[in-house]
């Protein structure tokens, strides 16, 4: 990962932390938003490892039609957080 502010603070944070995203996770922005593409999912896979090795889990949600939509639904988020919540509020 590229040094930024966000790996600089990193040792600091002491809380737990997920991050997820749906396997077809992937933003389209239009001209008004400067027609870029956010490929959420492509980017968590990319930097996994670095991510876990700094303190993150990480959770691509599986599914061809798991989007962004789809996995911020809280019959999809609620099932990961809960469990998630519970045992690392434990630690």
């Amino acid at each position: 990962m590229e040094a930024d502010h966000d790996t600089t603070v990193q040792d600091k944070l002491t809380i737990p932390r997920l991050t997820f995203a749906g396997e077809a996770d992937r933003i389209v922005y239009g001209e008004n938003f400067g027609s870029v593409t956010v490929v959420i999912a492509g980017v968590l896979r990319k930097h996994k490892q670095a991510l876990q090795q700094l303190g993150w889990d990480v959770v691509i949600l599986p599914g061809s039609g798991m989007d962004h939509t789809k996995a911020m639904l809280p019959e999809t988020v609620l099932p990961l957080i809960k469990p998630w919540l519970a045992a690392n509020l434990l630690k």
